[in-house]
């Protein structure tokens, strides 16, 4: 089986996944043998992660973002050219396009999609995006949804676990933030852990917690997942010391006065360097650990950066192979 899986060519393992014409609205659009499928053909398209390779000629991207974004959009700018695409952006749709006419997001999507083979979409109103997606002739990809989900950069961080370990079945990771109901890309990649078999740990604020829609998802996948609530800087750290790996969404504080109160709760979920070392040190084991980005410098010992236990920007090229993966499925490439 082995042998057989080092020769299949790109466009075998593109219908195997079975994905064209497919939009990517949730983690859970995938099935389980999907998503491995995918990592198989991320896997085999890394070589370009810095060149190209034409099979994506004559397609055409659109991005259209209606929040702010480094990293998604470039990297699926980036994924599309690779593949030698086209991308036509709208990085600020609310001023630029005729959305600053009131026009609604259906109608945007109605007429991108005549031009567009496919569409990558953030937008900050989940519940207007997902009602808004079946209007387009085009399949769509979920950008970063409102506080729903962001089921791509869940994909690329569970593509980053299973390039380091090789598995993610029995893996202990923590989801950690002082905010787990707006953490979207928590909320995705804590389903596709529980889903391929990781021992799954959510640590936050009790009055914070994982929303109920996404608990029940969680209990239904039949492995280990649980809560840890309003932990100090010091339990937090004895915590993750059990870990494999340690997954930062990340969290925006509030505006205003309640600013620096959240800030000091969000010091509970601080990863020291210390920690990491002394498990270094006396298990010979590392704790990784890795961060959507951006992220606030108090969220974690800065020294991790030049560690062993770095992960997240390891994460960056890993992300441009995998969505190619995910495009050319979609595509049918």
């Amino acid at each position: 089986m082995e042998n057989s899986s080092k020769i299949k060519t790109i466009r075998a393992i593109v219908r195997e996944i079975n994905f064209e014409g497919c939009s990517l609205l949730s983690i859970n659009d995938l099935t389980n043998d999907q998503i491995y499928q995918l990592f198989e053909l991320g896997k085999l398209l890394e070589p370009w992660n810095r060149s190209r390779i034409d099979l994506a000629t004559g397609s055409v991207m659109s991005t259209l973002f209606f929040q702010p974004s480094t990293r998604t959009r470039m990297s699926f700018e980036t994924a599309m050219h690779r593949l030698g695409g086209d991308v036509i952006s709208e990085a600020n749709p609310l001023v630029t396009s005729s959305a600053a006419k009131e026009e609604s997001l259906a109608d945007m999507l109605r007429v991108v999609s005549k031009y567009a083979n496919i569409i990558v979409m953030r937008h900050f109103n989940a519940e207007e995006a997902r009602s808004a997606a079946p209007y387009s002739e085009s399949p769509i990809v979920n950008g970063g949804w409102g506080h729903w989900e962001h089921p791509t950069q869940a994909l690329l961080d569970l593509y980053t676990l299973y390039r380091t370990y090789g598995k993610i079945e029995g893996l202990k990771v923590c989801v950690a933030s002082a905010d787990l109901i707006e953490a979207r890309t928590g909320h995705s990649m804590a389903q596709g852990l529980a889903r391929l078999g990781a021992k799954v740990t959510l640590a936050t604020q009790k009055s914070r917690r994982t929303p109920q829609e996404v608990l029940d998802k969680l209990g239904a996948y039949g492995t280990r997942v649980q809560e840890e609530f309003d932990l100090t800087q010091d339990s937090f750290n004895e915590l993750i010391s059990d870990m494999d790996m340690v997954y930062l969404p990340g969290c925006s504080a509030p505006k205003g006065p309640e600013a620096e109160a959240f800030k000091k709760v969000m010091d509970n979920y601080y990863v020291r360097y210390e920690t990491l070392d002394k498990v270094q040190h006396d298990e010979n084991r590392t704790i990784f650990v890795t961060h959507t980005l951006p992220r606030r410098a108090g969220e974690m010992d800065l020294r991790i950066d030049n560690s062993s236990s770095q992960l997240y920007f390891e994460a960056i090229a890993y992300s441009v192979s995998i969505r190619m993966a995910l495009i050319a499925s979609i595509l049918g490439l």
